[in-house]
């Protein structure tokens, strides 16, 4: 469980104007330090204890986390500190008062196999990792699983999903999450001229295309980025 409360007045006011000045210019301070500073912030707050848990949060292989914060060049990537000081941003708090970034469950490749429902109302929320959300409003994060959807949304990439309600409003030719009774689709979806029936198609041309009975979705998610692992 991630803790949102600030117990230092004086350290919270040295985050504070480095988060004023990163935010401002990205180039006023050292790479490596950007890195360690957000690091120390995070663990301050109680939301991380390792840098394993940093390079979860910033969704990079961890080795690669750790060389790039002992100043090898080769992985202080401008991927990299791009993610970093979008961290920031969200960290940096507003007027005065310390808000905690919105964070994700990061729901596991095995939630893929039952229903996204099922899975959120039996699984434990210690058990599932989670991750700093690059934008708001989300309601998970979620692994992609196999190569239906490359190269966009390639196998072990995470992607940013929104529940949205279909009774209103639906982008059709965007990529959803389906949640089905056989499990979550990654898909593009497109309109049929059936009633209730939709076409599921793949970005990857070996996969073809199928229909699925709207009376098996039992929610709707609309992908709003993917995150792939460099």
């Amino acid at each position: 469980m991630f803790v949102s409360a600030y117990k230092d007045t004086k350290q919270f006011g040295i985050y504070n104007n480095f988060y004023k000045k990163l935010t401002k210019n990205t180039k006023t301070m050292d790479k490596v330090q950007q890195l360690k500073t957000i690091f120390e912030d995070l663990r301050f707050r109680g939301m991380i204890k390792t840098q394993r848990d940093f390079a979860s949060l910033l969704n990079i292989n961890e080795g690669n986390l750790s060389r790039a914060m002992k100043g090898d060049e080769r992985y202080l990537t401008e991927s990299l500190m791009s993610k970093a000081s979008t961290l920031a941003r969200y960290l940096e708090p507003e007027q005065g008062d310390p808000q905690q970034p919105d964070t994700l469950l990061v729901l596991p490749a095995e939630a893929r196999g039952g229903t996204i429902a099922d899975f959120v109302d039996t699984v434990h929320e210690y058990d599932c990792e989670r991750m700093i959300s690059p934008v708001r409003g989300a309601s998970f994060a979620m692994q992609v699983v196999g190569d239906s959807m490359s190269p966009e949304y390639p196998s072990g990439s995470r992607v940013i999903i929104k529940k949205v309600n279909e009774e209103i409003f639906v982008e059709w030719g965007k990529v959803y999450v389906l949640d089905t009774d056989n499990g979550a689709l990654l898909k593009v979806i497109r309109k049929t001229d059936t009633p209730g029936v939709i076409e599921c198609e793949s970005l990857n041309p070996k996969y073809d295309s199928f229909d699925i009975n709207t009376q098996y979705i039992h929610g709707w998610y609309r992908v709003l980025m993917v995150l792939a692992l460099k």
